[in-house]
């Protein structure tokens, strides 16, 4: 499973094995595609599973009559490693990006979209979902900073535990610690083929929001390799249909979950790139990303990072009965704090991600925290994952909080 990391880039240029395409006319510019060297389904640099989007590339490889060559990055924080990959000349498409134009990357352009990918419901076989109400009364599990994550913390009626990566919830599944998973479909549908035998049915969903279509990204000016692609990915159209198979993507018609709710959720392209990895804004103050090499590396392995996001649940409970005394208000405000932000923020705004801990909004902001914190609430944070309250909170509510928060600053 992918974790947020420090971006790491290599070269790495892959021969096509012999007899599985036509072969490359001689002196052919390569085909020079970015891709995440452990990635899975999406893609991987070595090993007997590629991935969808690494044998999808070198069927669009075959099809151009072009040799392949990688260029390995690691996508936990995608835009920037785009801008340090394409826009750097080291190669020429990306397999893949949503093909909604809200995700925007400069100096890139797309094919037509190619495949359909969205969250999904993961249960037991005999659940069947209908509408999002049969949700309700289950024990929900969820990732941290999904899109799933964020539209139920703004609903009631819903119980939701949230954890860290795909991998811990799908073993939390698998443990009983919930019941449902509610999950980056294309990774819950690998994992259930691959790891649990096909255990679970995973049901893929659309609205709120949820699902989209993914193309392949191209450098800007590169008209005729979009053209050339485009028709490449109409002729596969039968190939495309069975690695989605192979890898376990959901196929069945997606249950419509209702659009209602489509407001208090960010943009599908906000929140999760189709490689898999959960988008968070790219606000890592780490240094910028090495050059690739310039010659023809092996691949390396890429370590996963370690984990910054809160543990199940809430890493951390301040109990009540060493709260402090706190007024009417404040004491509501508490309570609406909890229900609503301490998915993000943690029980009584303590997080372990100091960057997500309301405790120190006057620190950060001083005399001006109580406006900053007031104007964030109300208009939220799309980029990082966070709702749109206002058209959800009632302005006495959002004094509430705010009269709690006041009692927490350190």
């Amino acid at each position: 499973m992918k974790s947020r990391g420090n971006f790491k880039a290599f070269a790495f240029a892959a021969a096509l094995a012999a007899g599985a395409f036509m072969a490359p006319a001689a002196g052919a510019e390569p085909f020079r595609v970015c891709a995440d060297p452990d990635n899975l389904p999406f893609s991987k640099a070595e090993g007997g599973e590629r991935g969808m989007y690494i044998e999808l590339a070198e069927l669009v490889a075959g099809k151009l009559n072009q040799p392949i060559e990688y260029t390995w990055w690691d996508t936990s924080f995608q835009r920037r490693a785009l801008r340090n990959t394409i826009l750097q000349g080291s190669c020429d498409a990306v397999f893949a990006l949503p093909a909604n134009a809200d995700y925007k990357v400069r100096g890139l352009q797309r094919t037509k979209p190619f495949m359909q990918v969205s969250y999904a419901v993961v249960a037991a076989p005999e659940f069947t979902l209908r509408n999002i109400d049969d949700l309700k009364g289950r024990r929900l599990g969820v990732q941290f900073s999904t899109t799933p994550h964020i539209l139920l913390s703004t609903l009631d009626g819903f119980t939701s535990t949230t954890y860290r990566s795909a991998d811990e919830l799908l073993q939390a599944l698998a443990k009983g610690e919930v019941d449902t998973a509610f999950m980056w479909g294309p990774v819950a549908g690998y994992e259930n083929k691959k790891r649990y035998a096909n255990r679970w049915r995973v049901t893929p969903v659309a609205g709120l929001n949820l699902d989209g279509a993914v193309a392949v990204a191209v450098r800007r000016g590169m008209d005729k390799l979009v053209a050339d692609v485009d028709s490449a990915l109409l002729a596969l159209k039968p190939q495309i249909d069975a690695l989605a198979d192979k890898y376990g993507f959901p196929r069945e018609a997606p249950v419509r979950l209702g659009d209602a709710l489509a407001s208090v959720a960010p943009s599908f392209a906000a929140i999760v790139p189709v490689s898999g990895v959960v988008a968070v804004a790219d606000t890592d103050p780490t240094k910028p990303p090495p050059r690739p090499a310039s010659k023809p590396t092996p691949p390396k392995a890429v370590k996963p990072a370690a984990k910054a996001a809160p543990a199940a649940g809430v890493s951390s409970v301040t109990s009540m009965a060493a709260a402090p005394a706190l007024s009417e208000a404040a004491a509501a405000g508490r309570v609406m704090f909890n229900d609503k932000c301490g998915h993000c923020h943690g029980t009584d705004g303590f997080s372990p991600v100091r960057e997500r801990d309301v405790r120190y909004l006057k620190a950060r902001y001083n005399d001006k925290w109580i406006d900053t914190a007031t104007i964030t609430i109300k208009n939220g944070r799309p980029d990082a994952g966070m709702p749109i309250w206002k058209e959800i909170l009632k302005e006495p509510e959002l004094q509430q909080i705010m009269s709690f928060l006041t009692t927490i600053q350190k």
